[in-house]
Order: C-alpha cells, then sequence, then structure tokens
C-alpha cells in the first residue's frame, strides 16, 4: 500500500502545481490540515472546508506560490513525507524561497491528515525514522 500511498500524494501535488487548487477527490471530507507547526500559520484546518479556507489565506498573503517536492518518502504503510520547497512571490515582485515538509496519513486511497514540520529531519523524527530516510523506505516501524 505504501507505494499506492506515494502515488496519490504524488498525483495531489501535481493536480495543484497545474490548477492551483487542492484535489478534493483525493481528501477525506474530515481530514486535518495541521500547521500548528508551520513558519507561516499554527492552524489546524479541519474537512474540505478548512483547506478552502487555507488557500484563501494563502492567496492573500502572496501574488504567487509554488510547492516543488523534492522526494516522496514512504514511512510504513498509511503515510508518506514530503519535503518540498515553497517558492512565494509578494505583490513587491520579491520571491521568498522556503524549505519545509509534509507528513500525509492515508485511508483507503484519501488523505486524511497533513501535519506540516520545519524540515526533513523534523517530519522524520515524527514517524521514528531519525534523519535517514531509508530506514523508513523499508516499511512500518
Amino acid at each position: 500500500m505504501s507505494q499506492e500511498n506515494v502515488k496519490i500524494v504524488r498525483r495531489f501535488f501535481e493536480h495543484f502545481s497545474r490548477t492551483g487548487e487542492a484535489d478534493f477527490s483525493l481528501i477525506d471530507p474530515h481530514a486535518v490540515f495541521d500547521n500548528s507547526n508551520a513558519m507561516l500559520d499554527g492552524a489546524v484546518y479541519r474537512g474540505h472546508d478548512g483547506v478552502r479556507t487555507y488557500l484563501s489565506l494563502l492567496r492573500e498573503m502572496w501574488e504567487g506560490m509554488r510547492f516543488e517536492p523534492t522526494e516522496f518518502i514512504p514511512a510504513g504503510e498509511d503515510q508518506v513525507i514530503v519535503p518540498f520547497r515553497m517558492v512565494m512571490r509578494g505583490r513587491d515582485e520579491i520571491e521568498t524561497v522556503a524549505h519545509a515538509a509534509t507528513l500525509y496519513t492515508l485511508s483507503k486511497g484519501k488523505l486524511t491528515q497533513a501535519k506540516a514540520f520545519q524540515s526533513k529531519a523534523d517530519a522524520l523524527e515524527a514517524v521514528g525514522c531519525g534523519t535517514r530516510a531509508a530506514r523508513c523506505r523499508s516499511g512500518p516501524h
């Protein structure tokens, strides 16, 4: 199931890259998007309406934004860690680049939780993989 989950999370990112919108067919209606560790805001967003609110807030803050995943790391059977570059362009046309990671939890082919982390190392630590992604790829811990 972990490789199938990687494909789902990859599709989620690809859809957002193409459209600037979340693909709600991949998100459980009761999903929790937890940004309490994030650098931009510390809120927790619940359900499809919560995701819409989060995206709306991002659009208010930034003139443009891109999320560029650097890898997709299976973490056990139901989780995927995605370290990424966030490129945000302000209204003054100045770009800001930040690096972060998100831990996605999936069930029955849907994203049920997304937990933001300041770094790949923090996300790996949260699932008990230390700082070595290769340990996560081997299965549940």
